[in-house]
């Protein structure tokens, strides 16, 4: 089936964005995994200039979509998507190369780690330059227990107030994840996005405050202009209807959706109570299985999920042209 050439567009029509989405749910279907992460998906609908779309067509139908997110940036990144019924006709590879004429030194996401991912990629001379790790464990009784999630003298969780700490909370994420592409550039309006999706509960949004006599004795001010307390910790969960348990598909498993620890108090002893949190928050609710995304490098955090059971499932790859 002969192609046409990739089109580049700033924007989708309904029509295109709906076609995207047909396209992802087969190719899920298809695979056991998503091709597309959240973000790629909150931004098919995306105004002009945060992201470009690169559309491929076999016959005039849409068979392919990739997108590019940050172009012009260091940190330009891709995914992309074949529907299967049109797979092994060139589609992958043309948005392939697309990806990689718009913006040289984009990285790409594979996700799942699967076959046919790692030979278009070895076809094109690229380079696997970072892992994300899938990792998750059964949820029980015993997260349910208090001892499990006590937080240190000085500190106290309360439920995320839309309204009211959304600032706090971005001055704690961006310093916590400051080195981090993805996770420590959110913004605001990245942050009411999320907001604005079905799963989002605030119950399940859990920050941890620490006492004026902590700050006091600390000697920390104020971050942003946001007074005593602010947010030294957080651990957000999410429920996803489309995340499904590693154990029975046919069930909904709840997602360690970020933990982060504000960097003036690390050390302290949060991680793991505030991460105790959020697993008892989703145990709470009757979930019978957790998942997390934790980067591939960052083995401190493995170990740390390791020693609460946590197990690896899944490896999504990103590559790269090879240097």
């Amino acid at each position: 089936m002969p192609l046409s050439p990739v089109r580049l567009a700033d924007t989708l029509t309904s029509a295109e964005v709906a076609r995207v989405r047909e396209i992802q749910a087969a190719a899920t279907a298809a695979d056991g995994v998503s091709p597309l992460s959240e973000q790629p998906l909150l931004s098919l609908d995306a105004p002009s200039g945060r992201v470009r779309h690169l559309l491929g067509y076999a016959a005039e139908r849409l068979t392919g979509y990739a997108q590019l997110d940050g172009p012009t940036g260091p940190d330009a990144s891709a995914e992309l998507v074949v529907d299967p019924a049109a797979r092994r006709q060139g589609t992958g590879r043309a948005l392939l190369d697309a990806v990689f004429e718009a913006a040289p030194g984009a990285r790409l996401w594979a996700h799942g780690r699967l076959p046919a991912a790692q030979a278009l990629a070895a076809s094109a001379g690229l380079a696997a330059v970072r892992e994300l790790h899938k990792m998750a464990r059964p949820l029980g009784a015993a997260d349910l227990a208090p001892a499990a999630s006590a937080l240190p003298e000085g500190f106290h969780a309360r439920a995320f107030e839309p309204g009211r700490d959304e600032q706090a909370w971005l001055a704690t994420n961006a310093a916590a994840f400051a080195h981090h592409p993805e996770q420590g550039r959110l913004t605001l309006a990245d942050l009411e996005e999320r907001m604005a999706q079905p799963w989002f509960d605030a119950a399940g949004f859990i920050l941890v405050e620490a006492d004026a006599t902590v700050l006091d004795a600390a000697g920390i001010s104020p971050i942003g202009g946001i007074p005593a307390p602010h947010v030294a910790a957080f651990h957000w969960t999410k429920v996803d209807p489309e995340q499904r348990s590693s154990v029975d598909p046919t069930k909904t498993a709840g997602e360690v959706y970020v933990v982060g620890v504000h960097p003036a108090y690390q050390g302290r002893g949060l991680g793991r109570p505030v991460t105790a949190l959020g697993l008892a928050h989703l145990a709470g609710l009757g979930l019978a299985e957790v998942v997390l995304y934790v980067d591939g490098d960052n083995q401190a955090a493995i170990r740390t999920y390791t020693g609460l059971g946590f197990r690896s499932i899944m490896v999504d790859v990103m590559y790269a042209l090879a240097v």
